[in-house]
């Protein structure tokens, strides 16, 4: 029985979104790019690709998911994306390319049960951006089928549900504006740990944030796509 269906059955979930909800994989690419223009940006490829599969009830961080992404269109990392994310040419250089990490990811989430229990998740990112603009436009350039619906363009499940915290965090605490993750940080009294703009440690800042949000009463389920 994967993880997913166990904890599912073991907590009595029911129908409901409330009760179906288990599991976040929060997310948080880095791409290529520039502050020049020299990269246009539907040219803009994934270069980090990190996801925490964190358990809701359990308050803890099931699996890790966490490659780096060897470009195609514009393999040579500019200066400015170097010092923006901290990634370094070689590590990209021996990185495999975009279609083998999919695959990778995809093997991931099987492993853990998303794809049988695709209800039992959702993504949770730091804004629309991953998942509304880079992952589909990721999977057109590297002409990848799996995730994308070729009718539409759009992504199937269980990549088109998703969770923007930046719009949770704002509701929660009534703010004017939603913000960046650096902004709720701050905003929540907690220091940035790692480097900003590193995917993997976006990612678990992020995770900071939420379990801050749930311990202050934050119902994930609340703010699922309608």
């Amino acid at each position: 029985m994967s993880l997913l269906r166990s904890a599912a059955a073991a907590a009595g979930f029911g129908g409901s979104a409330r009760m179906r909800l288990r599991y976040l994989l929060i997310l948080d690419f880095e791409a290529t790019c520039d502050d020049s223009g020299s990269i246009p940006r539907n040219e803009m490829e994934i270069i980090e690709f990190p996801t925490l599969l964190y358990d809701i009830e359990q308050d803890q961080v099931k699996a890790v998911f966490h490659q780096y992404v060897h470009p195609i269109c514009h393999p040579t990392l500019t200066q400015f994306c170097t010092e923006l994310t901290g990634i370094e040419q070689s590590t990209v250089n021996a990185a495999y390319p975009f279609p083998s990490v999919w695959e990778r990811y995809q093997a991931f989430l099987q492993e853990h049960g998303v794809m049988q229990e695709p209800g039992s998740v959702a993504y949770l990112t730091c804004g629309e951006w991953d998942l509304k603009t880079m992952l589909p436009m990721q999977l057109r350039l590297s002409g990848t089928q799996v995730g994308l619906d070729p009718s539409t363009g759009t992504l199937t499940a269980p990549y088109n549900r998703w969770i923007n915290v930046k719009k949770s965090y704002q509701r929660m605490y009534g703010l004017k504006n939603a913000t960046g993750m650096a902004g709720m940080l701050r905003n929540a009294h907690m220091k940035l740990e790692g480097r900003h703009h590193s995917g993997i440690d976006d990612c678990k800042n992020i995770l900071r944030i939420v379990q801050k949000m749930r311990k202050d009463g934050w119902k994930p389920w609340n703010d699922l796509p309608r």
